[in-house]
Order: C-alpha cells, then structure tokens, then sequence
C-alpha cells in the first residue's frame, strides 16, 4: 500500500494554483462529477504516474483518489525501497488480509469459527433442563419471528419511523454502503421498490455509482434495482485467490446478504427459514433507503487492499453510511486513512466491536468509527426433547419438529475404520450412514471441532438431528443459533443416562416444534468483545453502544457457505449488530440532515439505555453484571436519540490530535513531517467525546468537555453525577444555559479517595433540561494508577535527560539510577540463507545460522542480547531466537527486519541469529550480536541522578533529572533508574544513551 502526499478528493481544501476545493462542506455530499473533482483527479493521477515512472516494473493493482490518495502495488522489496524514498511518497506499508470479524479466543466447540466465520453462534448460553414425565410432542406449529424493530422502539405512534412517515418512508433520499461479502439480488427483502419514488430526483443527485454486473457469460451474473442501486467486487488482493470465489458482487456466504438486509431490508416481507418452524414477516432498520454493495470479503479473508478500494469507491460513488462488518485495528494506516477520511467527508462508518470475550479485545477503537457490541433482543425460543421412556428435557432450540423417531450415540454409529472418540464427537467423516440415517445421533460437546462441524456431519449421514452432549471437559453452557440440522443440548448430568437408554436397540426421541418465550433483555451476548481499548489504555471508551446481534433472522443465500437452504436465516455475531446502528444512523442523518457523523454518534450515546425491559441493569448472558466496558453507553434507543438535546462534536483536527495523544501516526503525516509536531498535545481523555474514561487515573484529573445545543429552544441545562465509587468528582459549571444551536464548555474533576488500584469504578453524567425534556448522559470509566514511568527511555547526543513518572500516592517518591553499562559485541559470519519454518522441530544450526551462548548471573537484574539492522547489509533480514537448556523457545517470534532484541532473566540460553535474507548479489555477512547487562560492579560510566528523595501529591508530576559524562562515540549505553514510594519498588525505565 502506497500511500502520496497530496490530500484525497475528501479532504482536499484548496490551495493549489488553479485547483478548487473539493472537500464537501459540513452537511454537503461529495460530488464527485464536479469540475473540480475531475480537474483535481487528474492532477492526483499525473503526481502518481511520475511517481510510477521513478520505479519502473510495479503491478499496479489499484488506484486510490477519493478517501486516501495512492495505490496498491506488488512490489519486490527493491522496489518497496525505493517508493518510500521517491519524493511525493508518504509512505509504504505491507498490506494484510483481516477477516470479517476476529478469530473466537476460546477453543471449546462452541466458540470455535463457523465455517470460517466466527460472526455466527459464538454466543455461550445457559442450557435449560426440566425433567417432566408429562410433556406432549408436538410437531407442524409455527412460530412469529422476533420483530426487531419494534423491540428498538421504531415503530408505533412515537417511534422513529413516525416522524419520518411511516415504514413506506424511512430511510428514503439515503444511500447506505455495505462493505462485506456481496449480495444475493434473488433475496426477496432486496426486491425493487414500489415505482414511482419520491425520492428519485434526491438519489439522481448523490449517486455517482454503477453496478458492476459481472461477465455476461458468466452464470453468477447479477443485477441491480431501484433498491440496491449499485455494486462492484474487489480482489486485488488475494495473493492466493480461491477458485470457490465467484468474481461479481454475487454473495455466497451469506454474512453480506445478511449484513445489508439487517440495515435496509424491505418491509414487511414474508419469510420462513427452512429447518425451523419459524414464520412471518422481516423489515430493516432503514426499510426505503437504498443500497450500495461492495463486494471485498471472499474465502480467504478480506485483504486490506480491496477494502480500502471498497471505501475509497463508496465515498466517490455518494453514500451517506457505510458498514464495516470486518475485523478493523487502529494499527493498520491503510484501513485507518480511509476510514478517518471517510467519515472527515460526512460519511457515518459503523462497525463491529468483535466475537472475542476476552478482556480488551474490543475493535474498531477509532473515535470517528461506531463500535458496536452485541445484545440480546426479547424473542426466546424453546422446544422439549422426549425419549420413548418417557423422560422429557426442555431447553432453547430453533426446531420445525420432529416426530418421534430412533436414538443413536455417535459412538454407536461410527464407521468401522474411524476412532470411536472422533466418532462420539461427531467429527467430519467419522459416521457411517447406514446406522445414522433418519435418527437423533447423540454427539459429545468438546474436541476440536465446532457445532457446526458436528451437525453437518449428521446431516451429511442422512440424521435428522444432533442432540449435544456435555461433557466434564466441555463448556456448560449452549448458544441458540441456526445449524445445518436442529440441535438441542443435553446437560452433562443427562448425558450419560440418556446415552444409557440409546444403547437400546428400540431407544426413540422426537423433538417438538419451538415455541416462543419472551425473555429478559437486552443482555450483553458471551461472545461480545469488551472494552477496555489498547490503544488509549482505556482512555477512550469502547464500544461505544450496543444493538441487537443474538439470533437475528435477515436474508441469507440459499445453499451458500454457511449452509442456508432458503433466502432466509438466523445468524448471530457483532456483524449482526453493526447493521442495526447503520439503519438507526441512516434514519438520524434522513431526519436531521445538517447533523455530522459524530453527532449521530453522540445522539445515539447520551439517550442510550443501561436497563433491560425489566428495569434492571445489564447484565451479560448468564447474569453477570454488564459494565460500559461490555455495552459502551447502552443500547441504542432511536426515537430518543432523535431529539438529544445537547451534543458532543469532533472534528478530523481532534481526531488527529488524539491519533498523536496515542502514539499513532495521523494520515496526513509526508515523508519528512511530522504531523504530531504541530498538533496540540491534549490527554485522550480530553478528546470531546460522549463518554468519560481515564484508564490510569493518578490521583487528581480533569476532562474538559464542549456541548452543542441542537434543539429549537433556549434551555437551562443542570448537571446530576452518578460518581464512580472510591472517587470524588465535581462539574464546573453545574449548570449551562444555551441558545439553540450555541456551545458550553465545561470541566469535571476526578479525585481518587479509596479506590482500588487497576480496578475499573464505573458512575455516569447527566446534563437534563428544566422541564426533563432533554438527559443527555455519558458513561463514566475509571480506572485508578499507583504509578506509572516510561519502559525505556532512549537519549541520542545528549548528557542528561529528565523524566516526569506519574504518581498515585501522597508521600515520598525515591529514585536511583544503575550505570551506565556499554554493550559488549560478539561477531562472526553467516552464509546463505535459511527460509526455512524455523525450529518447529527444534533449534539446529547451518552456515546461514549462528549458535551463542549466553549465561546471565544471579545477580543480573537486567540483561538484553540485539542485532541491530544498522551491522548488516541493506535489504537484510536477520532473525534472532533464544533457548533455555531445555530447548524451549522463550522469546517472541521474530518480525520482519533485523533490528530485534530479547530480555533476559538469569539462566543459561542458547542464541540463534539466522540470516533469513541477504541483498541480491551477496551471499554471506558479518554479524554482531549485542550484550546487555546491569549487575553489581562498576559500570562504565557513572550516571548520577537528583532528587534522589522529594514529596509527592495531588497533581505533581514530580521530575527526576539523570546526567552523565565521557560517553565514547558509536557505542550504545544501557542503565537503569529505579523508583520507589520509600518501602518498596514501584517500577523502573531502561535508558538507553548513544551519543
């Protein structure tokens, strides 16, 4: 990915001689058939040509003009080299391919991908089990679909759709770009709307887009309508392209039919979902807005290349919202321009938050990005197994209902060459058809092998479904989800007498139709990612709302990858729940079309909900307590959200700011400049946002927030703190009086009292009108710190520095510092070189490899061994691995490139450095190996250090100078400097000097 210096048509704001503005004005769209456009197109074409010319042989794959500017290339390194030295070149970043949503962390079967998907059943949920002797089988009833919609508030007389005319008028004059799979245009709730339109003229307008039909000749050819005005397909970016890839906009999965139908499907379209006895009628969110399909999302994942082409061509094809089901991370500069130039242009991004429950994995952390968790809506479903004994176990399941029939254990029904372990888990080709064929096959939770592994095997056999046993090593806990065949899932202490009474040779089971229960909601859904957000530390909250996204029914494509059998489907994940806010974020900017994109986003935050429809707090499935880590702000409340009140607005100069706050380089960064440089430094924390969170709050701090009044009326707006306990807080001022339209600042402080130290404390801030039209709240997050100090510190040409740790107590700070140690140099030569899968089988060695040992004392309290890219050849790729004495690998995979180092803690180890690539036209080097060490003795320089002693409190941030002397050049010194609270250690920061 090769991104250029100039500015993208999104964002270009003048200046250049003969060159208009092309960036719209707020409130405007991009038109990017304007004279200006065109006439700055060219120019960005003529720079990326010279650039072009100066490297000849690059394969261009695409070209970048309107949300970033640059290209996508195969480059050998060579040429890679060479473009990031070419002037008008910005940068040049290896591109990756991500997936639609994150891999799931846990291994047990029910979290385990879905077909490669892990935006389907990841949901863990308890497995109910009543025991009854009385229950009838019944079979061949039907049951209603949950109706979203209406669980959101969008219908009725004060819904949202309301005030926009009904369900026949929302989301008209909107365009909504769905970045994922593809669609499936035979999908009923995609079919054309009613002609003639009244917002025909508004779409002529903003839509600059086609639809890329794909080959005549080709058999997946699709088409276009008045309701998906418009797709195209990207997959440039596939190095190794699976031949099970259809090349149009044609969906074969599933996930993007789903996705867009979730956001705009028609309304009030009748369905049924084969395998379930579920029917009746689905709408979307934004029945009446149109639709744009980019196709950038294939068998092997979604690479970054054709996703950014994806939204490179949706912002100049004019849509107003994108969704972005896909995995995203603000560590990628291809995907973070284009998504911050997006939305820099007015265009809403919502996105997932995630299928990972583990602890700050949340995604999509960007604050000009939606992140949206996932939740339960209130439609439960539940049907009763029967076994002929006349035993009965009720407990959730999507069933059409099967009359009785025979019960076989897996194990019972293996093939006769097949590991009868495999077989009980039902495990790909293990079951032999003859013995399955038309029974209940009894399979073992667990193994390596997810539910839906399991269950396509039954129905591969001919079984008429996979009843699912837990085990003592298998989670107990169950999902609702939609499998290849019906499913139900026996408790571990029914499994075993239930697999007893199978083993008879007349042991039948039926399963009767489900039906539906309403149920506690919304809850947090298992699988759901959590805050808090890596890259702030937790100073900015995410996610940042949640919405629907357990057993949501939309449109799917019949015999697809995930094995739907009809144009409808459940499907459950935080891609289902991005779709929700994407509708929602559509019928905002329909009704308030003056509104920006963060302002949408704060609408949606302050009038968002944290109590279920019992009226009590959320919880995540299973009942344990939800906090703004699991849900943000809450789930989304439309009709609320359209008339907030007061507003949190940012812009891209902020985001910019926050981007160099957090250590990420913002995308106007050019080879030479540093945009952090000229950027105002302001905490994360201080970033206007509709939340407040500091993620290492040290005693005393204070976020200074702007609101807008965005209602038609002069109000006094009085604050209400909900303080998170174990602080103090207090608002300046308590109260704000604004002319519509108008601005306040105001500031609240965070003082910890008793807190406890890296827990999180949670309260929330209310801004509420006179007459209680208008509550405009946020979510609180804190987090106390005892202390804080950089890790390392590195010092170039100077003889003293000075650092400022952050400290969380009132009393004393002591400081000392050991060294300054040089590093000592081990050389030799390395030959060839070795590319290949290293040490998978253990370490070894060869000409290209070199083996070191290195044995750190007892007494060492800091050792570090390093290869420097500056000892070896340009275009060199040298790695470097460490091994105890008993051959296990303790260091972290090596990157690319050959500046890489390792911390030691005392022990004897064997060193590697492997020369995995030389220069063209070169076959052997010099190597140089770096070793580290601070231990007792005299080092070979003395630092000293003052205050070595000093008083602490509320808001020092107390200053420790360290200097020294006669550092010898082209040698690089290490020391340490150690703090403390005058009892005990608290941390330390590693100085590294070159002079």
């Amino acid at each position: 990915m090769v991104q250029l210096t100039d500015d993208p048509v999104a964002t270009y704001e003048g200046g250049l001689q003969r060159l208009k503005r092309t960036a719209p004005e707020p409130g405007e769209q991009l038109d990017s058939t304007s004279r200006a456009v065109r006439e700055y197109v060219r120019h960005l074409t003529t720079r990326r040509n010279s650039v072009l010319d100066a490297v000849p042989g690059v394969k261009k794959l695409y070209d970048y003009d309107y949300a970033l500017n640059g290209f996508a290339a195969r480059l050998t390194a060579a040429q890679a080299t060479q473009l990031a030295t070419t002037p008008g070149v910005a940068s040049v970043t290896k591109a990756g391919i991500t997936p639609l949503a994150p891999d799931p962390a846990a291994a047990d079967d029910d979290h385990a991908p879905r077909r490669s998907r892990s935006t389907t059943p990841v949901s863990p949920m308890r497995a109910a089990g009543e025991t009854s002797r009385k229950a009838e089988t019944r079979t061949g009833t039907t049951t209603s679909p949950p109706n979203i919609p209406h669980f959101l508030g969008l219908d009725g007389k004060h819904g949202l759709w309301s005030e926009l005319g009904g369900p026949r008028h929302a989301g008209e004059g909107m365009i909504i770009g769905i970045v994922d799979s593809g669609f499936d245009p035979a999908n009923p709730m995609l079919a054309p709307l009613p002609e003639p339109r009244p917002d025909a003229r508004t779409i002529a307008k903003e839509w600059h887009g086609g639809c890329d039909k794909g080959d005549a000749d080709d058999a997946h050819q699709i088409t276009c309508n008045n309701k998906v005005i418009g797709a195209a397909w990207f997959r440039e970016g596939m190095t190794a392209p699976d031949p099970r890839d259809v090349l149009t906009p044609l969906d074969t999965d599933s996930h993007g039919t789903h996705v867009a139908t979730t956001a705009a499907g028609n309304h009030a379209v009748p369905m049924s979902s084969p395998g379930t006895n579920v029917h009746g009628k689905l709408t979307g969110v934004a029945p009446q807005a149109r639709l744009a399909i980019y196709k950038a999302c294939w068998n092997g994942g979604c690479p970054e290349v054709d996703t950014a082409a994806a939204i490179d061509k949706a912002v100049a094809d004019g849509v107003d919202v994108i969704n972005f089901s896909i995995d995203g991370h603000l560590e990628s500069p291809l995907y973070r321009t284009a998504t911050f130039n997006a939305a820099r242009a007015g265009v809403f991004i919502a996105a997932s938050a995630g299928n990972d429950s583990t602890t700050g994995a949340v995604q999509h952390t960007a604050p000009w990005i939606t992140s949206v968790a996932a939740s339960t809506h209130d439609v439960d479903y539940r049907a009763t197994l029967s076994l002929g004994d006349g035993r009965t176990f009720t407990g959730r399941s999507l069933s059409p209902g099967i009359p009785p029939a025979s019960l076989i254990a897996a194990a019972d029904a293996r093939k006769k060459s097949t590991d009868t372990g495999k077989a009980a888990l039902c495990a790909p080709g293990t079951l032999d058809p003859a013995k399955a064929k038309g029974k209940f096959v009894i399979c073992d939770r667990g193994g390596d092998f997810p539910i839906d592994d399991k269950t396509a095997e039954v129905r591969a056999v001919g079984g008429l479904a996979a009843v699912i046993a837990n085990t003592p090593t298998s989670a107990q806990d169950f999902l609702l989800d939609q499998f290849p065949v019906p499913v139900f899932i026996l408790r571990q202490k029914d499994a075993a007498s239930v697999k007893a009474y199978a083993a008879h040779t007349d042991a039948t089971a039926a399963l009767n139709a489900s039906a539906t229960a309403t149920r506690r909601a919304p809850q947090i859904t298992g699988f759901s990612s959590p805050g808090p957000d890596r890259y702030s530390g937790g100073d900015l909250l995410k996610p940042d709302v949640t919405a629907p996204g357990d057993l949501i029914p939309a449109g799917t494509v019949p015999g697809s990858a995930l094995g739907y059998l009809g144009h409808f489907g459940f499907m459950s994940g935080t891609s289902m729940a991005a779709p929700h806010v994407t509708g929602v974020a559509t019928l905002l900017m329909q009704l308030r079309p003056n509104w920006s994109p963060m302002t949408v986003k704060s609408a949606l935050m302050t009038t968002a909900t944290t109590t279920d429809n019992q009226g009590k707090p959320l919880t995540r499935e299973g009942s344990v307590p939800a906090t703004p880590l699991d849900y943000g702000a809450g789930q989304v409340r439309p009709a609320l959200a359209a008339d907030p009140g007061l507003v949190y607005d940012s812009t891209s100069a902020d985001w910019t700011s926050y981007l160099c706050a957090v250590g990420q380089s913002p995308p106007q960064d050019t080879v030479g400049t540093d945009a952090c440089a000229t950027t105002p430094k302001t905490d994360p924390s201080n970033l206007n946002y509709a939340s407040l969170a500091v993620g290492d709050l040290y005693r005393r701090q204070t976020l200074t927030r702007t609101v807008t009044n965005v209602s038609g009326e002069l109000s006094t707006y009085r604050a209400t703190l909900q303080t998170p306990p174990g602080f103090k807080a207090e608002v300046t001022p308590r109260r704000l009086t604004l002319a519509p339209g108008r601005s306040a600042t105001y500031r609240v402080s965070f003082t910890r009292t008793d807190a406890a130290y890296d827990a999180w404390s949670f309260g929330t801030l209310s801004w509420k009108d006179a007459h209680s039209r208008h509550r405009a709240t946020s979510p609180i997050a804190l987090r106390a710190a005892r202390f804080s100090a950089p890790d390392e510190l590195p010092v170039v040409d100077k003889k003293s520095t000075t650092l400022s740790p952050s400290v969380g107590w009132r009393g004393e700070l002591t400081a000392k510092v050991t060294g300054l140690y040089a590093g000592r140099k081990t050389t030799g030569t390395l030959t060839g070189a070795d590319q290949n899968d290293h040490f998978d089988s253990g370490p070894y060695t060869s000409d290209a490899i070199a083996k070191l040992h290195v044995h750190v004392p007892q007494n060492a309290s800091f050792t570090r061994v390093a290869i420097r890219s500056a000892d070896f050849l340009p275009d060199s790729d040298i790695d470097l691995y460490a091994f105890d004495t008993k051959g296990t690998l303790v260091s972290d995979p090596p990157g690319a490139g050959s500046d890489q180092r390792i911390e030691l803690p005392p022990g004897d180890y064997d060193l590697y450095i492997v020369q995995y690539a030389l220069p063209e036209g070169t076959n052997s080097q010099h190597f140089t190996l770096w070793t580290w060490q601070v231990r007792p003795g005299a080092p070979d320089i003395r630092a000293t250090l003052a205050p070595a002693t000093q008083r602490v409190g509320n808001d020092d941030r107390p200053r420790v100078t360290v200097s020294w002397s006669r550092a010898a050049r082209d040698t690089t010194y290490l020391g340490i400097v150690e703090y403390g609270d005058g009892s005990a250690t608290q941390g330390r920061t590693v100085l590294t000097v070159t002079p």
